[in-house]
């Protein structure tokens, strides 16, 4: 028998809806395979079936997950442009009783209030008016029942996609921006990270970085746009290093030491905790970036104090010392344009120089740090056996991990003192303003600038300008 809307005599206007969870696929043959259920059952009772509403690889027990169709299909309920869902099970619709009550209240207001037709729910199992007390407690206590056995399934397969971490093997829907969809290294993105490192390690903030990208075309690992915060999270992961994490907990094995990806990683723990010591947010202390290549390392040849950048016109600006107030003597000035060139010429020079190799030597604490690492994993072995209390071990834990963060600062630093920016002189105009400041501070100590001899001469005077070089050691 058809179903009728009694107001209008036509017949009603029912929504087939399919959902399927974690999935890689674009369009997951789940949802086909439910669609073929669910349109024979709307023709069957004679309503007029209208567009499919389909979320593909989401979840109905996550809150935090937004179901879009979910969403623009009640929102075209409320707009009276369908008078119900059809789907292939209650727990296809709803996992979460929220979503059962928003549906319930809405079907109430249309119902009673609006006087439209009986809205439906229609499965291939039963049917459910949701307009009705008993309805709505059947539907809420299978509601109940589906979010019960959702809860179990996320706990096991918690549990065991833990261990198989605990084993070094990481399973994820979505892999890092380095990696392939099956784990492994994509070599053109492991480039782009590489240099992203060194960009770093030269001073370029991860914004510069992400400016950079986005220039060059550069998305996340899901197609996305790329931001500062992007790439600081995708360099300070501990999978680049190839350790294992799970649900952001880096997880550490019996012996005291993180656990290793099987899939290995791009780069060195050492380099990665430097990394993530570069990176690290320091509060109150926000960088911002300048806008002349040379004010970080101008100082008054007078006083000493740093000289900043002012403008003049559009197209001029000078260096000039402090005011008073800032804690300079406002007594020396010397013009920008022509500093920038004197100073990147020198700059150009160095880099068209031979460089001879440096002897790279080992973190000199590397064998300390090892054995603090070792204790701290003995200890808590005998914490666990119960061979030492609490009260005795973790006093002692605590100090051997403050001597530990320590050691593992000063490893991080001797990394980022490894890593030299080197570039040709011929790429500098394509490098950014950073990448520049960052050559010209591995090369200077500061540029410091004298008073003229003539102030109202107008002269450009280059020995004004005081290099202090850097030494090779630093």
């Amino acid at each position: 028998m058809s179903e009728i809307n009694s107001e209008s005599n036509s017949p009603l206007r029912v929504s087939p809806y399919a959902r399927i969870s974690d999935t890689d696929e674009e369009r997951a043959p789940g949802i086909d395979r439910q669609l073929r259920t669910v349109h024979p059952l709307i023709a069957s009772r004679g309503a007029v079936q209208t567009r499919d509403y389909t979320d593909n690889d989401k979840s109905a027990y996550k809150p935090e997950v937004f179901r879009d169709d979910f969403e623009a299909w009640l929102q075209d309920f409320i707009d009276d442009k369908n008078d119900g869902i059809a789907a292939w099970d209650l727990d296809r619709v709803f996992r979460q009783n929220t979503d059962l009550e928003r549906v319930i209240k809405a079907y109430c207001d249309a119902y009673l209030k609006q006087k439209r037709p009986k809205p439906v729910l229609w499965l291939p199992s039963m049917t459910l008016d949701l307009t009705d007390p008993d309805g709505q407690t059947i539907a809420r206590m299978l509601v109940a029942v589906a979010n019960q056995s959702s809860a179990k399934t996320v706990k096991r397969v918690t549990d065991f996609y833990r261990d198989e971490a605990l084993k070094g093997n990481i399973f994820s829907n979505y892999p890092a921006f380095y990696r392939n969809k099956d784990g492994s290294i994509n070599s053109e993105k492991a480039a782009i990270t590489f240099k992203a490192i060194e960009d770093v390690f030269a001073g370029v903030r991860p914004t510069a970085i992400a400016d950079e990208w986005r220039t060059k075309g550069i998305t996340t690992a899901r197609g996305g746009r790329v931001n500062g915060e992007t790439v600081r999270r995708i360099l300070i992961d501990p999978g680049i290093a190839g350790l294992a994490v799970y649900r952001k907990e880096l997880l550490i094995g019996t012996d005291g030491e993180p656990i290793k990806r099987r899939d290995g990683g791009l780069t060195d723990e050492a380099t990665w905790r430097a990394v993530c010591k570069e990176l690290e947010t320091k509060l109150g202390r926000r960088r911002k970036p300048t806008k002349a290549l040379l004010s970080k390392f101008l100082r008054c040849g007078l006083c000493g104090s740093r000289m900043v950048r002012t403008r003049k016109t559009d197209t001029y600006f000078m260096y000039a010392c402090q005011s008073v107030d800032a804690g300079g003597c406002a007594r020396v000035a010397m013009s920008g344009p022509k500093l920038d060139k004197q100073i990147t010429a020198l700059v150009l020079a160095y880099l068209n120089q031979p460089i001879d190799a440096v002897e790279e030597k080992p973190f000199e604490s590397q064998t300390r740090l090892d054995e603090v690492t070792a204790k701290i994993a003995e200890l808590m072995t005998a914490y666990r056996t119960g061979e030492m209390s609490g009260s005795i071990v973790f006093p002692s834990i605590k100090e051997l991990e403050d001597e530990q963060k320590v050691l593992q600062g000063q490893a991080a630093k001797h990394v980022r003192m490894k890593r030299k920016v080197t570039t040709a002189a011929d790429e500098w105009d394509d490098i950014g303003l950073e990448r520049q400041q960052a050559i010209i501070g591995e090369v200077f100590e500061v540029i410091v600038i004298m008073p003229a001899s003539n102030p109202k001469g107008g002269v450009y005077e280059a020995e004004r300008a005081k290099p202090v070089w850097r030494s090779p050691e630093k």
